[in-house]
């Protein structure tokens, strides 16, 4: 159903016959593909097709408690999936590219659509027609020094009319891509003397996961409810080795969700309501050990958390080019969590080691979309959040927030073709849970403190996007952001019950983020490359916050200067194929502690080439050779005898990894 009663695009879809088009003036912000513009890649998923949508980059959504600020930019049959724990892209990957109708791709907004705080969202719609399917998905990774990681899938899918059942079986398998043979090396900076000791890392998981769902007509609406169940199990190591005795680090995790969904959307006259209800428990537990000869250290933290949530939104079409919606939103949020440090034998005692977090928060929402002409649109609205946070740990502490959220958006369509988007928005972080208890990682930044005098940091965002579409499937997008951020979250010094200092977050102050966007989708037929497609998308970031310890400005810890994604992929007709190659450049980043400064990077940059063979609906191959460059995982900590603003640089440890190229191959058969 394509957002039923909310835009009339019946007579677009019609139309379209090979590309997208416009049905009338009024239209110009949304454009529809119908399944024949995908043919030729012979696509076998909706994920597949969004991949292919012109000037489109697939977002799956935040990571955060409650439900508004968490949304991806894709819905289903007008609708944005219930599930938080199953991720956007698992469940577009279930659904199969032949139960899709079409995919709009609304920009700037329409009348009566939630945008979900989104610029640009696509939504696809499914074919009404009754069908059942199964799908089988069988994979393998083949490292170079010979270990595989198999996993597996089994989807069942029932669709009839506004009926719609599905579950999910899957049997996975985690890695870490950058564990292979390097060294460790320690530098002396005040002798010179360097130390340089080989090393090997490995890193594997397998767990599980079952989905379910049902979509049924109930009480004149659409009622959905979905349960998700996960399992992820993660064991690594790091061996140093030595003349005078080795070193050895491992880190046993697990985490485990389950998550129960509500969905109810339906009409009360005019009046659309839409309601959900979410309930979601979880549990995490992490073993961190370092052992050699003179030193033994085990870092352990287990957590338990919870998460309630009651959402329910009101719409109203005042006319065809107005319409309005409001609602409100209520959570709890609890975690209790537990950490220990244990050196040579002995306890250290760490702030916040033992703490249970609770958080009572309330939203309340409003918004009016209203297109001003066939040419103009402009939404505009606010949100307004209220909390309560909790903590019992080293001391009892209750704290209130209270932040209004205003959003702005004014889009410009002269054309269907060409798209000019203004944007102004107060975004508000989230605190983590996990910074209000002590966490570990001894095979690198060491043991980072809790603290529980946290605010979330505040963004005023400024935008400004330019899109343009060409050439049937060509599109450049180019957006420029100014983020003015209060109360940057980083890592800050903190001193514990016996007066040692850690680092632990905290906020720093304000800075700020200069970012460039730019997404080009460029079909190469024109110089002679048949079915050729490029996706070029970079995207540049400039931080800037004032250091807590040396009061000069730096950029923000984890920020990464620049993203580059090159794709390039060709449909042979004639062989059922697709082949292609992938480029990324990987990641630099820096983080600041009170004595320690850290740089992590990956080089060369990350390359793949796939080739997929479809040699009926049903059957699928695809092989791919990934990380033909052999990235190395340069991970480099610039040790200081005390606070960097008075002490002097005292030692540079790196830990370089040259990672393994590996073999994946995928069989899907569809029944």
């Amino acid at each position: 159903m394509i957002l039923r009663g909310r835009i009339r695009l019946g007579a677009l879809a019609l139309a379209l016959l090979c590309g997208p088009a416009a049905a009338d003036d009024a239209d110009r912000g949304v454009l529809s593909y119908p399944a024949s513009y995908f043919a030729d890649q012979r696509p076998n998923t909706a994920y597949d097709m969004i991949g292919r949508l012109p000037g489109f980059t697939f977002n799956d959504g935040a990571s955060a408690r409650g439900f508004a600020g968490t949304a991806g930019n894709v819905l289903i049959d007008g609708q944005r999936p219930t599930s938080k724990s199953d991720d956007l892209q698992s469940i577009l990957q279930r659904i199969p590219a032949s139960d899709v109708d079409h995919i709009e791709v609304i920009r700037g907004g329409a009348p009566g659509i939630d945008m979900h705080g989104q610029t640009v969202v696509a939504n696809v719609v499914r074919k009404q027609q009754a069908s059942t399917e199964w799908i089988l998905d069988l994979s393998d990774n083949i490292f170079q020094d010979g270990h595989t990681v198999p996993s597996a899938s089994l989807n069942f899918t029932e669709h009839n009319g506004a009926s719609t059942f599905e579950a999910s079986a899957t049997r996975y398998a985690g890695f870490d891509d950058s564990v292979g043979w390097g060294f460790h090396q320690t530098t002396d900076v005040q002798t010179g003397k360097v130390t340089r000791q080989t090393a090997h890392t490995t890193g594997q998981g397998s767990g599980g996961a079952f989905t379910g769902a049902a979509t049924v007509p109930w009480l004149d609406g659409v009622f959905k409810a979905n349960l998700a169940l996960q399992d992820s199990p993660f064991y690594s190591t790091a061996t140093y080795f030595s003349d005078k005795g080795n070193r050895y680090i491992t880190d046993d995790s697990v985490n485990r969700n389950a998550e129960l969904g509500l969905h109810w959307n339906g009409h009360f006259g005019r009046w659309e309501d839409e309601t959900l209800a979410l309930e979601r428990l979880g549990f995490s537990k992490d073993v961190n050990a370092s052992s050699q000869p003179g030193d033994d250290e085990i870092f352990s933290s287990s957590s338990m958390t919870n998460e309630s949530i009651l959402r329910d939104t009101l719409r109203y079409p005042w006319s065809d080019a107005l319409s309005f919606e409001g609602g409100g939103e209520i959570a709890y949020n609890s975690l209790k969590g537990l950490s220990s440090f244990v050196l040579n034998g002995q306890s250290v005692a760490l702030p916040d080691a033992r703490a249970h977090v609770e958080e009572r928060r309330g939203e309340v929402f409003a918004q009016g979309t209203w297109r001003v002409s066939k040419d103009f649109m402009f939404e505009a609205g606010a949100r307004a959040e209220y909390s309560i946070i909790s903590e019992r740990s080293d001391t009892t502490v209750s704290r209130s927030f209270f932040y209004p959220k205003p959003r702005a958006v004014l889009t410009w369509t002269p054309d269907k073709d060409s798209q000019l988007r203004l944007r102004y928005e107060r975004v508000v972080g989230q605190l983590d849970f996990n910074n209000f208890v002590a966490t570990g990682n001894l095979g690198g930044s060491g043991v980072t403190a809790g603290n529980s005098d946290l605010r979330p940091d505040q963004r005023s965002q400024y935008e400004i996007s330019y899109e343009r579409h060409f050439w049937e499937k060509g599109a450049f997008v180019v957006t420029f952001m100014h983020e003015q951020i209060k109360d940057v979250v980083d890592l800050v010094p903190v001193q514990a019950p016996d007066g040692t200092l850690f680092d632990a977050p905290g906020n720093i102050g304000d800075g700020r983020n200069e970012q460039i966007n730019t997404t080009l989708t460029l079909p190469l037929d024109r110089i002679g490359i048949a079915n050729g497609l490029l996706k070029i998308t970079n995207i540049w970031n400039l931080t800037s916050v004032r250091d807590p310890v040396t009061h000069q400005d730096r950029v923000i810890s984890g920020q990464r200067p620049q993203d580059i994604e090159v794709n390039f992929s060709q449909d042979i007709e004639s062989l059922k194929s697709t082949w292609g190659l992938f480029y990324y450049n990987c990641w630099d980043e820096y983080y600041y502690r009170l004595a320690e400064t850290q740089h992590r990077k990956t080089v060369p940059p990350y390359i793949e080439v796939f080739w997929e063979y479809k040699p009926t609906p049903q059957w699928s191959f695809h092989l791919g050779f990934i990380n033909l460059g052999q990235f190395a995982y340069d991970n480099k900590f610039y040790d200081y005898a005390g606070p960097r603003n008075q002490a002097p640089l005292a030692t540079i440890d790196e830990r370089w990894i040259k990672s393994q190229p590996r073999v994946y191959i995928d069989i899907r058969k569809t029944f």
